[in-house]
């Protein structure tokens, strides 16, 4: 399962229900996330306390990268959103395409973000 970046900041900010569903999923070694998401996430740290944090998440998290396959999705989820006039932002539509590549679901809180994505499994 990939966490959505939101997910994310709940587990550091300890907001139910999504943080205690990522703890659980971390327990139980099932939670990666998206190369993008830690783009996210660097982009927007301030301090040390947040930092160590996240390299604390990162070493005990699998990365899924952006790869050729991904990137590949991405680009035909684009050109579909596009012909339908829906715009969903570039970031969200690589992490959803790292989630298709990967055949992996996505636990996020942004659903309304992602729902246009046909084939993508969210999880709320």
């Amino acid at each position: 399962m990939i966490a959505d970046t939101d997910v994310v900041i709940d587990f550091f900010t300890d907001t139910p229900p999504r943080a205690q569903a990522a703890a659980e999923l971390l327990k139980e070694g099932r939670l990666g996330v998206a190369a993008v998401t830690v783009f996210e996430l660097y982009a927007g740290v301030r301090g040390a306390r947040r930092l160590k944090q996240l390299e604390s998440f990162f070493a005990h998290v699998p990365v899924l990268p952006l790869d050729m396959l991904a990137a590949a999705h991405a680009g035909r989820v684009y050109t579909e959103l596009k012909a339908e006039g829906v715009t969903v932002g570039n970031q969200d539509i690589l992490i959803a395409a790292i989630c298709l590549a990967n055949g992996l679901p996505l636990l996020t809180g942004n659903t309304s973000h992602f729902a246009s994505i046909r084939g993508l499994t969210l999880l709320p």
